[in-house]
Parts: structure tokens; sequence; C-alpha cells
């Protein structure tokens, strides 16, 4: 019998984070096999990363460290 997404959500939310981290890659990299970008996609991206980095190197917005990311992350994932 396949266990339901909400299933298998709670049963990732039960592993390490180590394990979680592990598991997201798979998942993303999975579903990146599966599609493949469009150019205007892909240009939009670059658009928006170089728009994300000069906002960061004029100090317009405040980067965030990793650790407090991951951080609300797993408390997120705790309820």
């Amino acid at each position: 019998m396949s266990k339901t997404l909400l299933e298998v959500a709670r049963d990732a939310a039960e592993l390490p984070t180590s394990e979680r981290l592990k598991l997201a890659r798979i998942l993303l990299d999975l579903s990146e096999t599966e599609m493949d970008p469009q150019e205007e996609v892909q240009a939009a991206w670059e658009t928006e990363i170089q728009r994300r980095l000069q906002e960061l190197q004029s100090d317009k917005v405040k980067a965030v460290p990793l650790e407090q990311v991951k951080g609300k992350i797993e408390t997120r994932f705790r309820s």
C-alpha cells in the first residue's frame, strides 16, 4: 500500500536534521531530472539572481545567517 504525501511528510519530519536535508536534496534532484527548464525560465532566474546579488552588495537587504534559517525551518517542521 502506498503512503500518502502527508504520511511521508510526517515520517520525514521524524528524521534527524542531516537526514532531512539529504532527503530534500534527493527530491530536488529527482524533480530536476523530470523538468527541463526552458531558456526563458533560466534567463528569468539569472536576472533574479543578479538583482538579489546587487541588493546584497549595496546593503539594500541584509543577509540571514544559514544557521538562523535552518533553525526556523526545524522549528516549523517540529510542529
